[in-house]
């Protein structure tokens, strides 16, 4: 059993998008948990998963989606499915947009992981 607060969890960023590993597949079998927070007036890079299913769970603020060439306006309570191969990037306008995203199977934070930039 852990209670802790968001805020005390190492924060990891790549480029403006932070990140905090929740959990990790020891914890919830192959399952990971990252918070993230994209600031405003930001456009993250298009990335795909090769083999990770991500499911993300807007909590607060508005972001654009781009999913697999078309656009969706997500704000709290938004739920999102995304399988493998799908291409994928978030902008936000005024506010900053924070999301729970799940990932299976687990996704470890680090230079190998199943995270792809997209070449243009």
């Amino acid at each position: 059993m852990s209670v802790t607060h968001i805020s005390k969890i190492k924060a990891k960023y790549f480029g403006r998008l932070l990140t905090r590993q929740i959990a990790s597949g020891r914890l919830l079998g192959n399952v990971s948990v990252i918070y993230e927070r994209v600031p405003p007036h930001t456009q993250l890079p298009t990335i795909y998963h090769r083999r990770t299913t991500e499911l993300i769970y807007c909590l607060r603020g508005t972001v654009t989606a781009c999913l697999g060439g078309r656009r969706h306006r997500l704000r709290g309570g938004s739920l999102v499915i995304l399988p493998p191969g799908v291409r994928h990037r978030f902008e936000t306008k005024d506010g900053a947009c924070e999301c729970l995203s799940l990932f299976f199977p687990s996704l470890m934070i680090s230079k190998k992981a199943d995270i792809h930039k997209e070449s243009r």
